[in-house]
């Protein structure tokens, strides 16, 4: 897996947005946790943020990190039991 800076998206467009299950009961309520892109190596993952570390932060802060890793992409793309289509906005 490669960090990238947020320059690495330019020029790719986005085929989805996934959330992840741990409960598999549940049907809906994703939040958005990858963007993933067209080339499909290239994603963005989106954390909270850690209260530890931002002692001020609001619940709804979130970190981006861009990633590439074709591998995981793949997964995330054909695993639709764990990384179900994001139905929910950030933060609720």
């Amino acid at each position: 897996m490669q960090y990238l800076t947020i320059q690495a998206i330019i020029g790719l467009k986005v085929v989805a947005i996934k959330g992840f299950r741990t409960d598999m009961r549940r049907k809906k309520g994703f939040d958005p946790e990858y963007i993933l892109f067209d080339d499909e190596k290239t994603y963005i993952e989106i954390e909270r943020q850690d209260y530890h570390t931002y002692h001020d932060c609001d619940s709804n802060a979130r970190v981006f990190q861009v990633k590439r890793d074709s591998e995981f992409w793949k997964f995330m793309m054909t695993n639709e039991k764990t990384y179900p289509d994001a139905d929910a906005a950030i933060g609720w």
